[in-house]
């Protein structure tokens, strides 16, 4: 749920990078985003259920581990009591919608 129009206030410092550059580094990853947008390769790609997901989380990671990288993994907590209405909301029309999931943070 997070912060309403996150990506576009963080547009103008934006910086796309080839991976190299996280060699040796902290980096601050997003599980729930990563699992949620595997997973709808997963279902788009995949009709024999073959857990496709786990596959390209193991991937992710082992890139991530063989640059040396610390890896800080972040989940949801407990939702708070002003969004509840929202998720239950979103959870019965199904999936919800993630833009730029897998956002990678790098803390120096």
């Amino acid at each position: 749920m997070g912060v309403k129009n996150l990506w576009d206030i963080l547009e103008s410092c934006k910086k796309t990078l080839p991976i190299h550059h996280l060699q040796n580094k902290r980096v601050c990853v997003d599980l729930s985003c990563w699992m949620v947008q595997l997973q709808n390769v997963n279902k788009s790609h995949c009709p024999m259920n073959d857990k496709l997901y786990l596959k390209g989380l193991f991937h992710r990671l082992r890139a991530l581990i063989a640059l040396n990288c610390s890896l800080i993994f972040v989940t949801d907590g407990a939702i708070p009591a002003i969004k509840l209405s929202t998720y239950r909301r979103r959870l019965n029309a199904g999936n919800e919608a993630i833009q730029d999931a897998g956002i990678l943070v790098i803390l120096s």
